[in-house]
């Protein structure tokens, strides 16, 4: 199963870096990919939305559930139903120097027809571009508050 890794510093504090993650609705204007967004629940604790993002001009829908550890920092997340076969990861917000290493780690298997395995290559390339670009747009919301 593909799986990618993306890492960003962020000069803010943990905590204030978490909280800009936990916030969807404020951080959906800095992810270019995603289409559209939408809060279904939140708890605090746990949350769960609504996704469409746009890969290779095709829309990839898909449900998420998180689950927000506030004392470690840290979120795990899957998607129960959407285009993924498999889509789960985990999120980690460690203390560096004066800021912030956000580690997004991701799992995912994605069987469109139009994916075929001559594309999954591509495929994993766009899924490493999508996870850079939600830490970039993470980071580029901490840094416009």
């Amino acid at each position: 199963m593909p799986h990618v890794r993306s890492e960003i510093f962020i000069p803010k504090p943990p905590a204030q870096v978490y909280a800009y993650a936990k916030d969807l609705v404020g951080l959906k204007p800095y992810l270019k990919d995603v289409e559209s967004l939408r809060v279904l629940e939140d708890t605090g604790s746990h949350s769960k939305s609504e996704w469409v993002a746009v890969a290779m001009g095709k829309k990839v829908r898909w449900i998420e559930e998180e689950e927000w550890f506030d004392a470690e920092l840290r979120n795990r997340f899957h998607s129960p139903e959407g285009d993924f076969d498999v889509y789960r990861g985990t999120w980690t917000f460690l203390p560096e120097g004066e800021g912030t290493r956000v580690v997004l780690e991701l799992e995912y298997e994605l069987n469109i027809p139009i994916f075929g395995g001559l594309l999954q290559k591509l495929v994993l390339k766009l899924m490493q571009e999508n996870c850079d670009g939600l830490l970039q747009g993470l980071k580029d919301r901490s840094l416009a508050a």
